[in-house]
């Protein structure tokens, strides 16, 4: 009896344990996320002030979402905090208010690698210029400055670099990755591919060692049109001509901080200290006073528009990847998203739609249901599309219905076509690990959607038959949406890819323009004087972010750290498994620009 009673007391006793450390557990999780919520990044806007005579600090060292984002625990840190990242639109939005902000006298630019788009790299180099339309100054600085912040910064009034800092000045090309040889020669594999669109080129890296001649003429001619931005607002930023800007990046000769600054390509080298003292300097301060500075962040935060309207306008944000189901926070679900348009059509408080997307396609059944439900939602309110770096394919096919589309300059759009992949892994699995496969058909097609053996010629052909439908509907869509003959579509189509300047001269979009240019329309749209905005889909609390899903954050956190330049590759690989035979609406590669 005395062992019973024994072994009863310490099952009670470990199960009030494991009660009192799961309630102990989310007392620190919610002290830790408070504790971060007032950190010295000063995230909570009733925390941040701005002093009198300060400096906006832009440190845009990030990938910068569409949206503010709340960082999730760097698991291969335990030391790491959570930090709440301003999006595009924050920042744009914080520079423009500090441009007749009487307290912010100038703006810190701190100059480092940035892995963002020409497109967004674009609208932010527009609002530093806007920014000193008023006088005040864009002072910026870096020891390691790559080719895109070398971009963004050439627009500042004065830029510097470190003496022995170093410039990635080489021009402006694009790499692609090709696994031909990896999955034929090494693991004895192959990818059988249905396609529409000559320019569709998603394919080639499972099945060509180099670019097709198509895809070459549509990435050179994609290419260009950034390069003449490029070439021409940095010659005309710096004081040179085009022409001599471009020998300087063909011969190599702005890699070194002194000779950019030879060539007039900044203003000159300083070190920190230095710029320390500039930036007191053009405040009137003495060297050892301290100078205010205040995070974009923060004061994104501190100074975020507010309105009490009765109008309201949904933003939706549509960023990642275009897939079936309810998706998740880095792509986009067909079912997440259509039901999300479908709740803002029905609620007749929403009185018009902006849907910004920044995607290279994906899923086209997902692009088709998404589409169902803005053509349903644009026949009872406005339906506004604005494009970021990429809109491209599926991405396309949710803006194509649009009431209008405005897109960046050097946004990456079009790509409209489809394509299916099926790899064929018989040989690997059976000469490189050992497995083969039997069957019994009481069909004679039963086994045929597998990938442990080749299609015949009558399956191959009856997909490629579904490939070319699922075109024809999306060119359809296309001409419908636009207002354009199905001939004109086509000429544009086949899957090549356009900047945004390109696109508008072949009636693909209607305007250049930024978010806020589309929200502007949208309430033209619906004869609304003033308005609110409503972002969609709600942002979760740090609390959910960091509960959220620990295991798979952990995984893809360690993956990257034993990969490290290698990860887009696993990525890039990876990617056929999880197409499983699908249909993609998808961007022609994964492009790497320079």
């Amino acid at each position: 009896m005395n062992f019973f009673k024994q072994v009863l007391a310490t099952i009670v006793g470990l199960t009030i344990f494991q009660i009192i450390s799961l309630i102990l557990f989310f007392i620190f999780i919610g002290a830790l996320v408070a504790s971060v919520k007032t950190m010295g990044d000063g995230l909570a806007s009733e925390n941040v002030s701005v002093e009198d005579n300060s400096i906006l600090v832009l440190d845009l060292a990030y990938d910068i979402l569409e949206r503010d984002a709340f960082s999730s625990f760097d698991f291969t840190d335990i030391n790491s905090f959570p930090k709440e990242k301003p999006g595009l639109q924050s920042i744009v939005n914080a520079i423009e208010y500090a441009k007749t902000d009487d307290r912010i006298k100038g703006i810190y630019l701190k100059s480092s690698v940035m892995p963002n788009g020409y497109a967004t790299i674009e609208l932010l180099r527009a609002s530093l210029k806007d920014f000193q339309s008023s006088g005040k100054f864009v002072l910026a600085y870096g020891e390691m400055l790559d080719q895109k912040s070398f971009y963004l910064a050439s627009a500042a009034s004065e830029l510097y670099v470190n003496p022995e800092g170093y410039i990635e000045l080489r021009g402006i090309g694009a790499q692609l990755t090709f696994f031909k040889k990896l999955i034929e020669e090494k693991l004895e594999a192959e990818v059988q591919v249905f396609k529409v669109g000559d320019y569709k080129s998603a394919v080639e890296p499972f099945i060509l060692d180099k670019m097709s001649d198509a895809n070459r003429e549509q990435l050179s001619y994609l290419l260009g049109g950034i390069k003449e931005d490029f070439v021409n607002n940095i010659a005309t930023e710096r004081g040179l001509s085009p022409e001599d800007f471009n020998t300087i990046l063909n011969n190599l000769s702005a890699l070194r901080p002194d000779s950019c600054a030879y060539f007039g390509l900044i203003t000159g080298t300083s070190y920190y200290d230095e710029v320390l003292s500039n930036l007191k300097e053009k405040l009137a301060l003495a060297e050892k006073e301290d100078l205010n500075t205040i995070d974009v962040g923060d004061y994104a935060l501190a100074t975020a528009k507010t309105s009490n309207s009765e109008n309201r306008i949904a933003v939706v944000y549509a960023e990642g990847d275009i897939v079936d189901g309810k998706g998740d926070e880095s792509n986009i679900g067909g079912e997440s998203f259509s039901k999300q348009i479908r709740a803002l059509r029905l609620d007749d408080d929403i009185d018009a739609i902006v849907l910004r997307i920044n995607s290279p396609g994906g899923s086209a059944l997902a692009s088709e249901v998404m589409w169902r439900e803005l053509e349903l939602a644009k026949q009872v309110k406005p339906v506004v599309v604005s494009m970021g770096d990429l809109a491209a394919s599926g991405g396309y096919y949710i803006a194509c219905n649009a009431n209008r589309i405005f897109a960046e300059e050097n946004t990456i759009t079009g790509s409209i076509g489809v394509f299916g992949l099926i790899p064929n892994l018989e040989k690997f699995l059976n000469n490189k690990i050992g497995v083969s496969f039997d069957e019994v058909l009481l069909n004679d097609h039963a086994t045929s959607t597998g990938i442990t053996k080749k299609l015949d010629s009558f399956e191959a052909k009856v997909i490629q038959s579904s490939v070319d439908d699922i075109y024809a509907t999306f060119t359809s869509r296309v001409a419908e949406g636009r207002g354009m003959p199905l001939e004109s579509v086509l000429e544009v189509a086949s899957g090549r890819v356009w900047t945004g300047q390109q696109a508008l001269e072949r009636n693909l979009v209607d305007e250049i323009g930024s978010l806020d240019d589309a929200i502007a329309y949208a309430a033209i749209l619906a004869e609304l004087d003033d308005y609110r905005l409503m972002e969609y889909p709600e942002i979760k609390s740090p609390l959910e972010e960091i509960l959220g899903d620990l295991g798979m954050q952990a995984k893809e956190s360690k993956l990257k750290a034993e990969l490290g330049v290698l990860y887009p590759y696993f990525e890039q690989v990876k990617s056929l498994e999880e197409m499983k035979g699908k249909v993609q609406a998808k961007l022609p590669y994964i492009l790497e620009l320079y």
